[in-house]
């Protein structure tokens, strides 16, 4: 069983192919997953706008693969994407293009292995804080004392 993702993608607004573009995947991904897509001859960020059970036979229609999923980023919730639609909807533009826009422009050229990478360099780096009590950071008077 596939799913099929309808994948928000900066493409001018001018152009005949619509909001979103539907892309095959192997296993299910919430809605605000960024993804790589084959886009022509290139790969881009997109956003999964929807998921839904992709039934193979009798359609006709071959979804590309996604490119990969960027994994350990928590899925954009459903505030910003509703922002981002009223925004597109708002300036008459694309939403890939709006909503590729609202992102840091580092994460735009992010692959997922480029991510995992800076995601283990960093854990590496950061240093494990030790567990401490807060109460015996700092010495209450004793009139805090007794308001605790």
């Amino acid at each position: 069983m596939s799913w099929r993702l309808e994948v928000a993608v900066p493409i001018p607004a001018h152009s005949a192919l619509g909001d979103t573009l539907g892309y095959a995947s192997a296993v299910p991904l919430a809605a605000g997953t960024l993804v790589r897509v084959p886009l022509g001859r290139r790969e881009v960020l997109g956003v999964v706008m929807s998921a839904s059970r992709h039934e193979e036979e009798g359609i006709g229609i071959d979804l590309k693969p996604i490119g990969g999923a960027l994994e350990g980023l928590s899925p954009l919730d459903e505030a910003w994407r509703d922002l981002v639609a009223f925004a597109a909807r708002y300036y008459q533009r694309a939403l890939g293009e709006v909503a590729l826009a609202a992102l840091p422009p580092q994460l735009r050229e992010l692959t997922a292995v480029q991510l995992a990478r800076r995601r283990k360099r960093h854990a590496a780096a950061e240093p494990l804080a030790e567990p401490t009590d807060a109460m015996n950071l700092i010495a209450l008077s004793a009139e805090q004392a007794g308001a605790l």
